[in-house]
Protein backbone atom coordinates (compact mmCIF):
# COMPACT_ATOMS: atom_id res chain seq x y z
CA UNK A 1 0.00 0.00 0.00
CA UNK A 2 1.10 3.34 -1.14
CA UNK A 3 1.21 5.54 2.24
CA UNK A 4 1.12 8.49 0.35
CA UNK A 5 -2.09 7.70 -0.57
CA UNK A 6 -3.95 7.92 3.29
CA UNK A 7 -6.54 10.97 2.59
CA UNK A 8 -7.57 9.32 -1.05
CA UNK A 9 -8.45 6.16 1.23
CA UNK A 10 -10.00 7.78 3.87
CA UNK A 11 -11.89 9.85 1.09
CA UNK A 12 -12.84 6.83 -0.80
CA UNK A 13 -13.98 4.79 2.85
CA UNK A 14 -16.31 8.18 3.67
CA UNK A 15 -18.05 8.07 0.55
CA UNK A 16 -18.94 4.70 0.53
CA UNK A 17 -19.97 4.86 4.43
CA UNK A 18 -22.65 7.43 2.49
CA UNK A 19 -23.62 5.17 -0.02
CA UNK A 20 -24.47 2.60 3.30
CA UNK A 21 -26.01 4.62 5.09
CA UNK A 22 -28.21 6.35 1.98
CA UNK A 23 -29.12 2.58 0.90
CA UNK A 24 -30.55 1.79 4.72
CA UNK A 25 -32.44 5.17 4.87
CA UNK A 26 -34.09 4.02 1.73
CA UNK A 27 -34.45 0.79 2.56
CA UNK A 28 -36.42 2.28 5.90
CA UNK A 29 -38.62 4.12 3.35
CA UNK A 30 -36.82 7.70 5.38
CA UNK A 31 -36.67 9.99 2.41
CA UNK A 32 -35.07 13.72 2.75
CA UNK A 33 -32.75 12.69 5.24
CA UNK A 34 -29.10 12.34 4.13
CA UNK A 35 -26.07 11.36 6.24
CA UNK A 36 -24.78 14.88 6.49
CA UNK A 37 -27.62 15.26 8.54
CA UNK A 38 -26.81 12.41 10.88
CA UNK A 39 -24.39 14.30 12.61
CA UNK A 40 -27.05 16.87 13.80
CA UNK A 41 -29.63 14.03 15.05
CA UNK A 42 -27.12 12.38 16.89
CA UNK A 43 -26.76 15.27 19.12
CA UNK A 44 -29.76 15.61 19.53
CA UNK A 45 -30.67 12.42 20.22
CA UNK A 46 -28.17 12.97 23.35
CA UNK A 47 -29.33 15.71 24.76
CA UNK A 48 -33.21 17.34 25.04
CA UNK A 49 -31.85 20.57 23.03
CA UNK A 50 -29.28 22.30 21.79
CA UNK A 51 -28.32 26.12 20.20
CA UNK A 52 -27.41 26.36 17.15
CA UNK A 53 -23.65 27.69 18.23
CA UNK A 54 -23.33 24.55 20.38
CA UNK A 55 -24.62 22.11 17.60
CA UNK A 56 -21.86 24.39 15.45
CA UNK A 57 -19.16 23.59 17.70
CA UNK A 58 -19.85 19.64 18.86
CA UNK A 59 -19.98 18.93 15.22
CA UNK A 60 -17.68 21.12 13.60
CA UNK A 61 -19.68 22.46 10.85
CA UNK A 62 -19.69 26.04 9.82
CA UNK A 63 -23.18 27.64 11.18
CA UNK A 64 -24.71 28.01 7.26
CA UNK A 65 -24.15 24.44 6.91
CA UNK A 66 -25.97 23.75 10.04
CA UNK A 67 -28.77 26.40 9.06
CA UNK A 68 -29.52 24.26 5.64
CA UNK A 69 -29.09 21.40 7.02
CA UNK A 70 -31.41 21.73 10.06
CA UNK A 71 -34.19 23.77 8.22
CA UNK A 72 -34.17 20.61 6.12
CA UNK A 73 -35.02 18.90 9.47
CA UNK A 74 -37.45 21.23 10.73
CA UNK A 75 -39.39 21.15 7.24
CA UNK A 76 -39.39 17.05 7.39
CA UNK A 77 -41.14 17.92 10.81
CA UNK A 78 -38.09 16.12 12.56
CA UNK A 79 -36.60 19.14 14.63
CA UNK A 80 -38.42 21.90 15.97
CA UNK A 81 -35.95 25.57 16.06
CA UNK A 82 -37.62 27.96 18.92
CA UNK A 83 -36.09 30.78 20.24
CA UNK A 84 -34.55 31.22 23.83
CA UNK A 85 -36.91 32.85 25.87
CA UNK A 86 -33.92 34.78 27.12
CA UNK A 87 -32.33 35.81 24.25
CA UNK A 88 -34.14 36.36 21.18
CA UNK A 89 -30.88 35.94 18.89
CA UNK A 90 -30.50 31.92 20.20
CA UNK A 91 -32.42 29.65 18.43
CA UNK A 92 -32.92 26.03 20.28
CA UNK A 93 -33.31 22.73 18.69
CA UNK A 94 -34.53 19.91 19.83
CA UNK A 95 -36.42 16.65 18.67
CA UNK A 96 -40.29 16.13 17.55
CA UNK A 97 -42.34 12.96 18.24
CA UNK A 98 -41.17 12.25 14.67
CA UNK A 99 -37.73 12.94 15.19
CA UNK A 100 -37.40 10.95 18.35
CA UNK A 101 -38.78 7.73 16.35
CA UNK A 102 -35.50 7.82 14.39
CA UNK A 103 -33.34 6.90 17.13
CA UNK A 104 -33.47 3.29 17.02
CA UNK A 105 -33.67 2.93 13.04
CA UNK A 106 -30.36 5.35 12.96
CA UNK A 107 -28.49 3.06 16.15
CA UNK A 108 -29.74 0.30 13.86
CA UNK A 109 -27.95 1.52 10.88
CA UNK A 110 -24.82 2.78 12.58
CA UNK A 111 -24.74 -0.88 14.35
CA UNK A 112 -24.61 -2.50 10.78
CA UNK A 113 -22.46 -0.18 9.09
CA UNK A 114 -19.71 -0.73 12.01
CA UNK A 115 -20.39 -4.37 12.34
CA UNK A 116 -19.23 -4.14 8.56
CA UNK A 117 -16.34 -2.01 9.04
CA UNK A 118 -14.55 -3.82 11.63
CA UNK A 119 -15.96 -7.15 9.91
CA UNK A 120 -12.03 -8.44 9.78
CA UNK A 121 -10.53 -6.40 12.59
CA UNK A 122 -9.60 -8.44 15.59
CA UNK A 123 -10.52 -6.65 18.75
CA UNK A 124 -7.29 -4.69 19.38
CA UNK A 125 -6.89 -4.61 15.91
CA UNK A 126 -9.94 -1.95 16.59
CA UNK A 127 -8.35 -0.47 19.41
CA UNK A 128 -5.05 0.36 17.02
CA UNK A 129 -7.09 1.86 14.07
CA UNK A 130 -8.60 4.20 16.15
CA UNK A 131 -5.73 5.17 18.23
CA UNK A 132 -3.61 5.66 14.74
CA UNK A 133 -6.12 7.87 13.30
CA UNK A 134 -6.46 9.78 16.11
CA UNK A 135 -2.91 11.23 15.69
CA UNK A 136 -3.67 12.32 12.53
CA UNK A 137 -3.61 16.39 12.98
CA UNK A 138 -5.03 18.51 9.84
Amino acid sequence: MNENNILATIGHLHRRGNKFIERELKRHNLHGIAPSHGDILYQLFAREDITMNQLSCSIDKDKSTITVLVDKLVRLEYVKREQDQMDGRIFRLSLTPKGRELQPIFEEISGTLLAAVYEEFAPEEKEQLVTLLAKIKL
